[in-house]
């Protein structure tokens, strides 16, 4: 899920403006075109801090772009709310030397980061200050794909809800990673709330957390991004090797994007990734094809094994399968699925997998095919979640649980 912070502290126009004059921003008065704008939003106020703090390093060794470059440049920043630390938004840039800076623009009283009045507090900011015409967004933090608030980790006692299931706990849930954990508010956010928090539409959103890679997700981004980023499975606590991507994020380009995931895959290929782009473009007419086909398997649906499916999920959460594998195994026309295959390829423009997410040896599933978007399986037995299911944009624009 996403999760966004809550400001517990008002900060006043005063104090803005304030920030606004230092003549650090690039604005219509230092006569600075900006290129390009990328801001990596840590929500780290959590067990992922120390791996925050890592990546912050990672980032300050790779290809950060100079504070200026003959009257043009980009700009690369970073809100970071890490435990323990007061929460910040920082530029990083190399100087005329070269030696890498981290300039504080706006320093917050302690806040809760997965709020979507914080969010788009922050966002907002940014964008004001450095107006460009290619943003770039990284959400970085725990997640849970498409899920309501808190059911992940407790789905009988989130928020009310009873779940006719039980999760196993995970001894590894330190290691990995998903988006929009607050451990001071203790509180999530939906990707609903996310998508309504988000304030400009971004270049691409690449979603540095687990599981964001689903179809419902993309779907309700699609309005919010150009492109979207995601791993259908879990990340590991790590995150992407910013030393090695942060000059193709500064870029912004499909080429670029697709290095970027490569070598998120490289880093990861012996321990197990998956990842995708996606064209948000694509997704009208995916879901066109996609209600025409859970209409007319509607029979079928509640007979699909389950067990036979694609997962990305580890610890009993069956919330996590392959688009494509569920959409065979429904068994529609010909003419159908044909036309599904081609949408799904006009939508997700490049994936990469290994062959197997691996964490402790001992905690495991094979990824024996990867679409590039993961998709939940209708549980008749699970209402709570198929209530919320039909609040999503996606199941409205495809029926797939009436």
């Amino acid at each position: 899920m996403k999760w966004i912070y809550k400001l517990t502290a008002v900060i006043s126009s005063a104090a803005l403006v304030a920030v606004s004059c230092t003549g650090l921003g690039g604005n219509a008065d230092d006569g600075m075109t900006i290129e390009s704008t990328v801001l990596i939003y840590m929500a780290a106020d959590n067990n992922l801090g120390s791996y925050a703090l890592d990546d912050i390093d990672e980032i300050m060794d790779g290809d950060v772009p100079y504070y200026f470059n003959e009257g043009s440049g980009k700009v690369l920043l970073v809100y970071a709310d890490i435990r323990g630390e007061t929460p910040k938004l920082i530029r990083i840039s190399k100087d005329a030397y070269g030696t890498v800076n981290q300039e504080v623009l706006m320093e917050y009283e302690p806040q809760n980061s997965i709020s979507d009045s914080v969010m788009r507090s922050v966002l907002s900011y940014a964008a004001d200050l450095f107006p460009s015409g290619k943003n770039g967004l990284v959400l970085w933090s725990h997640g849970t794909g498409w899920l309501p608030s808190g059911y992940y980790s407790d789905p009988y006692s989130a928020e009310g809800m009873i779940a006719p299931m039980s999760v196993t706990e995970d001894p590894h849930a330190a290691f990995v990673k998903s988006f929009g954990q607050d451990s001071e508010a203790d509180e999530e956010m939906d990707i609903k709330d996310l998508a309504a928090a988000l304030p400009i539409r971004y270049s691409y959103i690449l979603t540095d957390a687990c599981l964001m890679g689903g179809v419902e997700v993309a779907y309700e981004l699609r309005d919010c991004c150009d492109y979207f980023i995601a791993s259908a499975a879990e990340v590991l606590a790590g995150g992407f090797p910013y030393d090695e991507v942060t000059g193709y994020l500064m870029d912004g380009g499909t080429v670029a994007l697709q290095e970027a995931c490569r070598l998120f895959y490289e880093h990861y290929k012996t321990s197990g990734a998956t990842i995708a782009i996606v064209n948000t473009e694509g997704l009208g007419r995916l879901a066109e094809v996609s209600r025409g086909i859970f209409l007319s398997t509607r029979p079928t649906q509640t007979s699909v094994d389950r067990d036979l499916l694609q997962v990305y999920f580890r610890g009993n959460r069956p919330w996590f399968y392959d688009l494509e594998d569920y959409v065979r195994q429904l068994d529609p026309p010909g003419e159908m699925l044909a036309g599904f295959t081609n949408a799904l390829e006009q939508a997700v423009v490049y994936r990469i997998s290994t062959d197997n997410f691996v964490i402790g040896n001992t905690n495991y599933f094979p990824i024996k095919t990867f679409s590039g978007l993961s998709t939940y399986v209708p549980n008749p037995e699970n209402s709570v979640l198929n209530e919320y299911y039909r609040t999503l944009a996606w199941n409205e624009a495809v029926m797939m649980v009436e």
